[in-house]
């Protein structure tokens, strides 16, 4: 009960977008409202590899390039053992990516099971 508690946006918006799936039945194949549901859950995989991806620092220890007719920067080093420490953090999965991996956890297997 807790893990809904905790993670009832993600559930309710599962269900809502279900919910408008099953209403359009009268009108559309079950085929075609799993396609659906199926590529709306790729989108939200897309989603949670974005935000997975910006707590990454992959651009840490990068320098800024001076453009031409700017005034020269100081010599800014980063040291390697800090580059090193932020880089091989451990992977961060904040509640957006929860938010968008249980949608499309959801939404994927649901299209799936709906068109075999």
């Amino acid at each position: 009960m807790k893990v809904i508690k905790r993670y009832r946006w993600a559930v309710l918006t599962l269900a809502v977008i279900i919910i408008a799936g099953l209403l359009a039945l009268p009108w559309q194949s079950i085929i075609v409202v799993a396609n659906f549901w199926f590529m709306l859950g790729l989108a939200f995989l897309v989603g949670a590899a974005f935000f997975i991806l910006e707590k990454g620092h992959l651009f840490a220890g990068w320098h800024r390039r001076r453009r031409k007719g700017e005034d020269p920067l100081p010599e800014e080093r980063v040291p390697v053992r800090e580059v090193g420490r932020l880089k091989n953090a451990p992977i961060v999965v904040n509640k957006y990516a929860w938010f968008c991996l249980i949608n499309a956890i959801g939404l994927i297997v649901l299209g799936i099971i709906l068109t075999v």
